[in-house]
């Protein structure tokens, strides 16, 4: 309509103020920023196509009345004229203003949305409702196509939609009509912004952590229902999700927060969030035919039909309970259920229990009752565990588990992606009793037969019945009944009566029920929610609530108590671990965690959800490896004593462990820690030397005893140390990636030339050197891999100076690097003494220390070695046991397939992100370097910290390490699998991807 010329004399002529412009996108005004010559501020130029001047002007006043009450976000204030009005008039109607510019990067821009961002989202929609209340502008009562109030007057377009399209449309709006637009008249109205979607929300600048700041764009304000303020930003919020209501329900949340919404309000939002994504997809469709040029206009489209499509698929009563249940309100058919059985109705016994011993069965994550994961994996298994439980309690019978969080449902079947990584359904909705199958079941109520189905396949109900009871006019409510016999309910046809007390069915066994061992779920449901033939029996955590308001618990069918198993609240455990643990005994994460199980490479926590552990080694052949497991109990109920006594597992396992070294390496001592090995192996360096004086790496980490900390540089020149003692020299670390002498040739020499700086100042004093002791590879200094011909050179002067040579193989030995079984032979060495700890008993307290025969004759000086409880014979039954997996399941091997498939998805992960440096390592103990700058190697410390929280955040744990703070480390239990890298890589793409971490 008007030239860049044009629009500049207008301003000149009006403002005085030249400068130039830049086009920005905008549907139905021509939006310019503006840059005044004089600098005296950005300006956002707006020319409005023909629209009356009173609504203008009301645009305008609403800014103004906002920033006069202290709106707390900052929004385009006008810019008087010349003649000090707030717009001027144009030819043909249109109108121009200039505005002060607001400052930030639009919402559209922000990756991730969080859930804080997505709360603030509805937060500023809240604040928008309660400081317009008072607002009132009568120009601003008028019909509007984007008012979602208005939806069905979108049928206009209906045509420019694809026939399946249409279907759906269709379906949206009979709805509609049908049960939202009779109802409006009862809602609250006001003038709403009308608008906020990601690209009117201005939010700061901060990559990590943004926060809203400011808004734009009023040009959609208008008179309408007050609850469609919220509902278009959730129909925004959803957008780009793979669950578009639980981002919806954050900014529900925090609009009500701000501004509490009414029951009725609640029970359209539904209705009225697909409104406005129907108006969004429509008008698309209308201006792709005829403005095609305006990609601007069709910008929301396709995102608007993917959140359309998921909610869709969603029933719409659900979503009432969801908002209902976030927002504090009760659910209606909870109500009248929870009146009726306080009625004290004529209930009838589900099974015959008047004689039966009962117990009450603990499935929740963290239970003892269940035991170890593989209880739970395998059905025979998990059949036997629960006749051992009834057993062992002289119980008849086992019920339970309603509201419990179970693990038994994090394999796939139960898995979904959701926002924020995989999640799984684990919250247990009914009643369980175990039994034998064929065990008869009751109804407990007379009712109609509603369905009759097989549900089949893995971990499903199996043989399905489900029953009508119309109780009250107001109530009708079923009750589900899972893991039958087929046969048992083959002559029920839909529409049969069913007498309270009467036989409804059998339990069915493993074979036709699902895979379970014989029990019988039973739930009651207030809402089918459309399904027919089924129902979940477990639900997402996010949704227990209001799950757990539509399927009470069933306990009221019963006349005798049953146990709940409740958790403790995460957030006083963690009050009360900080009250009495030291204060310098940190947790992981910004949000900690509260793990209560693991097997194999994951960890389990309270919700049940299933991490994937990178950098736990303690376990090394996996969490609670069900060998290990049995092994420890066998010998645990059997004898645990200290080595005074003679017992064979000590030498067995002795003898076994010293298989896998050197022949030279001949003798070894146990201990209960990796500390404490390091701890002995200095006495043995005194004790053959004459000397405590040590050479020492930078950065290297030895232990937590008193001697191990003063060898450790990690500690004591750290935060909290107070420096190396006089007894230790520290050789600079061999870092070749960012160290000394990074990316020279020859560099292990190099490094390892300060050794003799080292022995020249013991030398000067007069005194002579213990020993040097090195890990294998660097942990704590950032998984620092040791260049070429580095421990060959040190360990050869430090023995020509009469010292010895420790390898501590605390973190990397057990065949962890891979090609080797132990990190030293990487470098072609054998050391005089080898420290061992962590995986030697995958987390139970036990290390070693092996040496030489000469070592060990000079520390037998006469000072007698006893330790209480190394080497007792439960703690070597444990070791020897972990040898035995890792050649059963050859994970020396599997360090070094997957360990390289990892390294090699990694160096892509290099090539395509600027914020990865380096990436190095062997087998399953790696690292990634993080730098904001690949020439200055500059540290991205802030970025690895937020890397490792944001991972956690979706189900995989890392952790950070190096003297910068900045190196990723990767160490997980070497049975991880080709399907966890993948997923790992998945992840670590789209975290290196977001704002935070662009360099």
């Amino acid at each position: 309509m008007f030239s860049i010329q044009e629009v500049s004399e207008f301003i000149k002529l009006n403002y005085n103020l030249t400068g130039e412009l830049l086009k920005l996108p905008g549907e139905s005004d021509d939006n310019y920023l503006f840059k005044p010559q004089d600098d005296k501020g950005l300006c956002v130029c707006k020319l409005s196509s023909p629209v009356k001047p009173e609504i203008i002007a009301a645009q305008l006043a609403c800014v103004e009345y906002l920033v006069e009450n202290k709106f707390p976000y900052t929004l385009p204030e006008s810019i008087t004229s010349l003649n000090g009005q707030g717009f001027i008039l144009l030819r043909e109607g249109w109108t121009l203003r200039l505005q002060k510019y607001v400052p930030g990067r639009l919402m559209k821009s922000a990756n991730p949305r969080s859930s804080r961002l997505l709360k603030e989202w509805g937060r500023l929609c809240g604040n928008l409702s309660k400081y317009l209340q008072n607002f009132e502008r009568a120009s601003l009562h008028f019909k509007y196509k984007w008012n979602p109030s208005n939806t069905l007057d979108s049928r206009a377009f209906l045509s420019y939609l694809s026939k399946e399209e249409q279907v759906l449309a269709n379906e949206i709006w009979e709805d509609f009509e049908k049960n939202t637009l009779p109802v409006l008249s009862q809602l609250r109205k006001s003038i709403n912004y009308n608008d906020a979607h990601e690209q009117n929300i201005i939010i700061s600048t901060d990559s990590i952590d943004p926060g809203i700041t400011g808004l734009i764009d009023f040009g959609d304000i208008l008179y309408c229902e007050t609850i469609n303020e919220l509902a278009i930003a959730c129909a925004y919020a959803g957008m780009g999700c793979h669950d578009p209501l639980s981002a919806i329900r954050d900014v529900v949340r925090g609009f009500h927060e701000v501004f509490p919404i009414e029951e009725n309000e609640i029970d359209v939002l539904p209705s009225l969030i697909t409104a406005r994504l129907l108006i969004t997809v429509t008008s698309a469709a209308y201006n792709k035919r005829h403005f095609p040029e305006n990609k601007y206009l069709t910008i929301s489209e396709t995102d608007a039909w993917n959140v359309l499509n998921k909610l869709i698929e969603i029933p719409s009563n659900f979503i009432r309970y969801v908002f209902r249940t976030d927002c504090g309100f009760k659910i209606l058919p909870k109500i009248r259920f929870e009146d009726w059985i306080a009625s004290g109705p004529n209930l009838h016994a589900i099974m015959s229990l008047d004689r039966s011993r009962t117990l009450s069965l603990d499935l929740s994550v963290g239970s003892t009752q269940l035991g170890n994961s593989i209880n739970y994996l395998d059905v025979n298994l998990f059949e036997r565990r629960i006749n051992r439980l009834l057993e062992d309690n002289k119980c008849d019978v086992a019920i339970g588990g309603y509201g419990e969080v179970r693990p038994i449902y994090t394999t796939e079947e139960y898995a979904l992606e959701g926002n924020n990584g995989q999640e799984w359904r684990t919250v247990h909705l009914g009643m369980d009793v175990w039994n034998q199958s064929g065990t008869a079941v009751y109804a407990p109520l007379k009712g109609v037969v509603c369905s009759v189905a097989n549900n089949r396949g893995y971990k499903n109900y199996g043989p399905t019945l489900i029953l009508e009871h119309k109780v009250t006019p107001e109530l009708t409510f079923y009750t589900l009944y899972g893991h039958l016999r087929w046969t048992s309910i083959q002559h029920w046809c839909t529409g049969d009566e069913v007498g309270g007390g009467d036989k409804i069915g059998e339990i069915g066994d493993t074979k036709e029920n699902g895979a379970w061992p014989p029990h019988v779920h039973i739930q009651i449901i207030l809402d089918m929610l459309g399904n027919r033939e089924d129902f979940p029996g477990v639900s997402f955590p996010r949704n227990a609530e209001a799950y757990q308001a539509i399927c009470p618990d069933p306990t009221c069918f019963f006349d005798f108590d049953i146990k709940s198993n409740n958790q403790i609240d995460q957030s006083n455990l963690l009050k009360l671990r900080k009250k009495l643990l030291g204060q310098n005994l940190s947790v992981s994460y910004e949000d900690p965690l509260q793990i209560v199980r693991g097997y194999k490479q994951y960890l389990f926590d309270l919700d049940g959800r299933r991490y994937l552990d990178t950098v736990n080694n303690v376990a090394h052949v996996g969490h609670e490896h069900p060998d290990i497991v049995a092994c420890l109990q066998e010998q645990a109920a059997v004898l645990n004593t200290n080595t005074r006594y003679i017992h064979n597992n000590i030498t067995y396992y002795a003898d076994k462990l010293l298989r896998k070294f050197p022949p030279e390496l001949c003798v070894v001592y146990f201990t209960n820690s990796g500390s404490e090995a390091n701890e002995l192996a200095l006495r043995m360096v005194e004790a053959a030397t004459n000397s405590k004086n040590m050479i020492v790496l930078e950065s290297g980490y030895h232990g937590n005893t008193t001697g191990a900390i003063d060898i450790s540089s990690y500690k004591f020149d750290g935060v909290g140390g107070f420096g190396a003692p006089e007894n230790c020299q520290v050789l600079p670390c061999p870092d070749i990636y960012a160290g000394l002498h990074a990316s020279e040739e020859n560099a292990g020499e190099k490094y390892a030339h300060y050794v003799h700086k080292a022995l020249n100042y013991f030398a000067n004093k007069g005194h002579a050197v213990g020993g040097f002791i090195g890990e294998s590879i660097l942990s704590c200094a950032g998984q620092i891999v040791l260049p070429d011909n580095y421990l060959n050179t040190i360990y050869k002067a430090v023995r020509a100076a009469g010292g010895l040579c420790i390898a501590d193989e605390v973190q990397v030995g057990f065949g962890r690097v891979g090609q080797c079984f132990w990190g030293f032979e990487l470098q072609h060495v054998v050391p005089d003494i080898v420290t061992l700890g962590k995986p030697i008993g995958n987390g139970h307290p036990v290390g070693a220390v092996v040496t030489t025969r000469a070592v060990a004759d000079a520390f037998a000086n006469g000072m007698e070695y006893f330790n209480t409880f190394s080497g007792n014979p439960v703690s070597c039954a444990v070791g020897s046991n972990v040898l035995d997996v890792i050649e059963k399941e050859e994970l020396q091997n599997n360090a070094l397939e997957i360990g390289a498939l990892l390294y090699s998805k990694l160096k892509k992960l290099k090539d395509e992100f600027q914020i990865v440096g380096d990436i190095r390592g062997h087998g399953l103990f790696l690292g990634i370097e993080l730098v904001k700058n690949r020439n200055t190697k500059t540290s991205a410390a802030r970025e690895a910290r937020y890397l490792v929280n944001r991972m956690r955040s979706r189900g995989i744990l890392m952790s950070v390490d190096g003297p910068r703070n900045n190196v990723i480390k990767i160490k997980p239990p070497l049975c991880i699998q080709e399907e966890d890298i993948d997923y790992l890589i998945k992840n670590l793409k789209q975290v290196l991807g977001e704002d935070a971490m662009s360099v």
